[in-house]
């Protein structure tokens, strides 16, 4: 059953490939521009590459995922499943499954590019920590993209909510660089949105320092947590 509904999720992961097209490009894009403005040095890429990686997580649990499940409850798909025996986890858990593999595949891509095209340096890399990391980075925005796909009544609104938290995420890792130079209390907000924890752990698991120094690790989870219960709690079939 499980397989059934992750050739479902494949469906809708080509059914609108300009949104996905736009989250997938957008990494190597912003990498070869950074690089023809001669900020391609091994530093850069190292401290950006997670940055690029949270756009590709985004775009799969947002724009994807959460987005299409919005738009099959307002095309009234999901009360016709609900009179099979899929339950609402299995629904969960196939879409899940299915665009972790999608995420596994683009991001061994893109590594694979930095590394030949830019010499990324791979050989001090703690690849069972960033994997770790990675995957708790993903649960915690599928759960928070499930989430706001299902507390709203109508499929359109929770669309336009799922596109406005999005965009405003991309907007906020573009100024990560010179949150030094807003106002105090702007810094304060950024700092404190679930993307900007997700992209300080992985840049700890990538770059290798302690991921126990700050409170990050302890935020993502407690997210990942919260939105999860909620997600489950207010899932809509229509």
């Amino acid at each position: 059953m499980i397989l059934g509904m992750m050739k479902y999720h494949l469906l809708l992961f080509l059914r609108d490939p300009l949104l996905l097209a736009f989250g997938f490009a957008l990494p190597f894009v912003q990498l070869f521009l950074a690089s023809e403005m001669g900020d391609s040095s091994y530093n850069f890429i190292d401290v950006s590459l997670p940055l690029f990686i949270s756009i590709v997580v985004m775009s799969l649990c947002l724009l994807d995922s959460a987005y299409n499940h919005a738009h099959a409850r307002e095309v009234k798909f999901l009360r016709r499943l609900r009179m099979t025996p899929v339950k609402p986890v299995i629904y969960l858990m196939s879409g899940y499954l299915f665009r972790m593999g999608v995420m596994t595949a683009f991001i061994g891509s893109f590594i694979s590019v930095a590394s030949i095209i830019f010499d990324l340096n791979l050989s001090g890399v703690n690849w069972g920590g960033f994997a770790l990391m990675l995957w708790l980075s993903f649960t915690m925005f599928y759960v928070m993209g499930m989430f706001i796909g299902n507390v709203f009544r109508v499929g359109k609104t929770a669309q336009g909510a799922l596109l406005v938290v999005f965009f405003s995420f991309i907007f906020v890792i573009n100024i990560i660089g010179s949150l030094e130079y807003l106002p105090v209390l702007i810094q304060r907000i950024i700092e404190n949105l679930p993307v900007v924890y997700v992209v300080n752990v992985l840049q700890s698991a990538w770059l290798g320092t302690d991921l126990f120094a700050g409170h990050s690790l302890m935020v993502v989870m407690g997210l990942t947590v919260i939105f999860g219960l909620l997600s489950v709690k207010f899932f809509k079939y229509e």
